[in-house]
């Protein structure tokens, strides 16, 4: 007697797929692949925040991901490959966050306080975590460096179109705008990376973000 199978709900799907319907087949196998690439992206990431860039290796992957090694070297043949597709997928869904919530302005609150409590939200979460790590590393992997630097330079002219959008009266005033974003964005991310292991404490952050808080808030206000 032969032992009863366990069927996931894709496997199903696909068995309800009858042989006489290749275009049906041809469709499922795309998307089969495509959530198998997703699993693995995620769980490149999960293992970055977990065990670090450097301890984090394919076979790892494959295991937080639960999937073979010949289907983890099938989508992706080296582990750059998939730490590269999980550095687009990282600042993507930042980017696609930041968006959302940039746009949930409170009544009665100043646009650029507002700017400034989202980014730093978002600098507090586990994405921004695993790119910590990622810069980290890139400082001694020149591989990765090549990588990651053009996927932050597309992430930041994303991220300051939205803040454009977000007060007008910046369009055509370039140069103090992106003086203000500098000031703003390295800012946090300096604060983010000294609260690492604890070295900054939740009362000299705070002190430091509201400082910056009053002090672009005056600078947006000249403009």
């Amino acid at each position: 007697m032969f032992p009863r199978l366990k069927l996931s709900p894709l496997d199903i799907q696909a068995l309800t797929m009858t042989a006489d319907n290749p275009k049906a087949s041809a469709k499922w196998q795309s998307q089969k692949s495509s959530l198998t690439r997703d699993r693995i992206v995620i769980a490149a990431l999960e293992c970055i925040v977990e065990f670090g860039y450097e301890s984090t290796t394919m076979a790892k992957i494959a295991k937080v991901a639960k999937v073979s090694q010949g289907s983890m070297q099938y989508h992706f043949p080296a582990k750059l490959d998939a730490i590269k597709a999980a550095i687009n997928y990282l600042l993507a869904k930042r980017l696609t966050d930041h968006q959302r919530d940039l746009e949930e302005i409170p009544e009665g609150t100043d646009s650029m306080a507002h700017a400034i409590e989202v980014y730093w939200h978002h600098l507090n979460e586990g994405h921004y975590v695993a790119y910590q790590d990622l810069v980290i590393a890139a400082r001694t992997h020149p591989e990765l460096a090549r990588v990651l630097e053009p996927a932050y330079q597309r992430f930041v002219k994303a991220w300051r179109r939205d803040a454009r959008n977000l007060i007008p009266q910046w369009n055509g005033k370039r140069e103090k705008f992106e003086l203000i974003c500098d000031l703003g964005q390295y800012q946090m991310e300096g604060l983010a990376f000294g609260r690492l292991n604890g070295q900054l404490s939740d009362e000299q952050t705070r002190a430091v973000l509201d400082f910056t808080k009053d002090l672009l808030s005056k600078m947006a206000a000249e403009l």
